[in-house]
């Protein structure tokens, strides 16, 4: 199926690691222009790199500090100036830090704000910004990507679940607002992954000792009994990175043409 993506500008924000890094890669490998959002100038490197070998010669990095209005700012005039246009924006950045707290009770309010400036305010920004750039290209799609866990009751992550369910309800009133314009929005909601972060998180808890962070049926497991024995889906394992990019192809592209305000689990069939 021919997803129309050739030459289409695409900015995936977080996108030199994990989930980010591995749509980039799928949206280059259609012919793309890429651009990605990240902190680490190695990563951005490595990255940009790899989009250009896939199939996207002109891709660019930048590096933006998503709480800072202006570097989010700054960032669109420089997508700007280098196309003058932009069709896509998934908005990948999620927050990646420790809540500082076991549970709701101790977490303190500097880490309730930084979930909210990462999780929630780095995609209205983020939105508004490209907005005149995809007024300008004639169609515009955004992918907001949320989590399973926002509806989830899990005291040690409640800020990031928070976050996460706030974005649900600001996709729906970005659809909403936007869909007359050609402007399409939609939110994709993953389950677990297995990442670097999934291995990092691990490691930091100790889980490594009794679990393969390499193994997918394991680290389904492990997500069993971390939930109390609430299962992470009838698949019995976790995803693979790059199982996600299909469907923010189909959603970011002048193919979906119909797909709107839709909030679309890629979880394994999680039961919750």
């Amino acid at each position: 199926m021919n997803l129309g993506l050739k030459d289409a500008a695409i900015c995936v924000s977080g996108g030199t690691r994990g989930l980010g890094r591995e749509a980039a890669l799928a949206f280059a490998r259609e012919g793309a222009r890429l651009v990605v959002t990240g902190r680490s100038a190695d990563a951005i490197s490595a990255t940009v790199d790899e989009l250009s070998k896939a199939g996207s010669p002109d891709a660019f990095g930048l590096s933006v500090d998503l709480r800072d209005p202006r570097s989010i700012e700054e960032a669109f005039s420089v997508i700007a100036s280098r196309w003058g246009q932009l069709n896509t924006l998934i908005n990948m950045a999620g927050p990646n830090e420790p809540s500082g707290g076991t549970d709701f009770s101790e977490v303190p309010d500097d880490r309730w704000q930084y979930y909210f400036d990462v999780g929630i305010m780095s995609a209205v920004r983020c939105t508004r910004a490209a907005l005149p750039l995809m007024r300008a290209a004639g169609w515009g799609r955004v992918v907001n990507i949320s989590s399973v866990s926002a509806s989830l009751g899990l005291p040690m992550e409640a800020p990031y679940m928070t976050a996460k369910a706030g974005l649900n309800a600001l996709s729906k009133n970005m659809a909403w607002a936007l869909a007359k314009e050609g402007i399409l929005v939609n939110t994709v909601t993953p389950g677990v992954f297995r990442t670097e972060g999934t291995a990092q998180y691990m490691a930091m808890s100790g889980a490594t000792d009794r679990y393969d962070p390499d193994d997918l049926s394991a680290i389904w497991n492990w997500m069993r009994d971390v939930n109390g024995g609430r299962h992470g889906g009838v698949i019995g394992r976790v995803a693979l990175a790059d199982e996600l990019a299909p469907l923010l192809l189909l959603l970011g592209s002048p193919a979906n043409t119909y797909i709107v305000g839709a909030n679309i689990p890629v979880d394994g069939g999680t039961d919750f």
